[in-house]
Formats: C-alpha cells, structure tokens, sequence
C-alpha cells in the first residue's frame, strides 16, 4: 500500500519550502527519487504523473517538491536566469538534505522539468555528494548558459528528453553533447513543443508520451541494475 506524508524545509530566506514524500510499501525503499516540476507544470501534469507511476512501480521512493515560483512570485520573475537557479538550489538542497539525514539511499536519482532542471543541473549534479546519483531532465532550459555549462561538465547518467519546437531547444548544443557527452541518453521529439506535445495532433501527442516513458524506464532499469548491485 502506497503511503503518503508531507513535510517542510528551511529555503532560501528562511521560508518554508513543502515537499510530499511517497512510499510504494510500508518500508523504506533502497532508491529515492527527487521530483523539481516547472513553474507550472507540477505533478497532475502527464509526463510527471506517469514518471511518479513508473518509479513507484520500481520500488522507488518519491519526494514532490513543491515549491512555488509561478506569476505570483513576482520577486522570483524578476531575477535574472542564473539568479533564478541559485534561489532554486537553496530550496531544492533543504529538502534533498532533510530527507537524506533521515534515511540513506543506496540509488538517488533527481527528476526535474523545465526550470525544475535548473537546480538538478547547476546544484546537484554538481555536488561531489551526488556523484553516483542519476538524473532525468525534461525539457531543460538550455538556453540558459548556467545550465548549458554545467550540463557539459557533468558525468552522472543523464537521461534527456526535449523537443525540436521546443523554445529553449539549442541545436549547436545538442550536437556538442552528442558528441562529447556519452554519459547522456538524448532523445530528440522532432516537432514537439515545450510540454513534449506535437501541437494539437492528439495521436502523435501521446505517441510521444508513451515513447519518452519507455526510454525513460529502460534508462531508469539500466541505472538500478548497475547501482543496487
């Protein structure tokens, strides 16, 4: 029976940053998944919901974080891109370390989409303490430079999923990371837009979504079959 709690952390600025924590069993699980959504693209969102179903359905512990910069932040809007992130990585790194300190994970993985790829890249994936984590990133922001650099240097599994229409789509970098970047599984949705939909055709739409989450599980069984060894 899947068990369900909430909690809170300590952000940036001393503000409470809500998080929900997903159990598929009673137990705690060897593997932990981080979820960073978009600013509004949270978890009833397709590619979200169906990627908590897949990871609970490999034993995974969930962590919803739930921060909020929507149009309401308007202190968050206001910030410059790399500012952005830096505000997202305090948020982020609370609840990662809250959760952390009460259970040690043999497999950490981070799921982020949007600029919930922001922290996960510039943040994380940076730390010496998550050297052995994986990450999914869902139409990352690559037009941030922040984020396109670190992107480059780092050398945990990746996988990597972003569309052609996307409008932070880049493809001198995508073709940087092809070629020197072997630890990262790019797939490359041909006229796909930012919610990885191809406009308003529905058949193609869920096409997609159903091909994204299978190289996404095939990805994810990959990583537990090397790292719960």
């Amino acid at each position: 029976m899947v068990q369900i709690s909430a909690g809170l952390a300590i952000g940036r600025n001393s503000q409470d940053v809500r998080y929900t924590y997903i159990q598929p069993g009673e137990a705690r699980s060897r593997t932990i998944c981080f979820f960073c959504p978009g600013s509004s693209y949270l978890f009833d969102k397709p590619f979200l919901h169906y990627s908590t179903m897949l990871m609970l359905g490999h034993d995974s512990d969930i962590v919803h974080i739930e921060y909020a910069y929507g149009k309401e932040n308007i202190a968050f809007g206001e910030l410059a891109m790399a500012e952005r992130s830096k505000w997202m990585q305090e948020d982020v790194q609370a609840v990662v370390e809250k959760v952390l300190a009460g259970h040690p994970y043999e497999q950490i993985f981070f799921l982020g989409k949007s600029i919930g790829t922001m922290p996960i890249v510039d943040g994380l994936l940076q730390d010496p303490a998550h050297e052995k984590a994986a990450a999914i990133l869902l139409t990352p922001i690559l037009t941030s430079e922040l984020l396109a650099t670190n992107l480059l240097k780092t050398k945990q599994p990746i996988y990597l999923a972003i569309g052609t229409e996307d409008h932070f789509y880049r493809e001198p970098l995508m073709e940087k990371l092809r070629e020197t970047k072997p630890n990262l599984h790019l797939e490359i949705v041909p006229n796909a837009n930012h919610a990885l939909e191809i406009g308003l055709d529905l058949c193609a739409s869920l096409s997609t979504l159903t091909s994204v989450m299978e190289e996404m599980d095939r990805f994810v069984t990959r990583q537990l079959q090397l790292g719960l060894k």
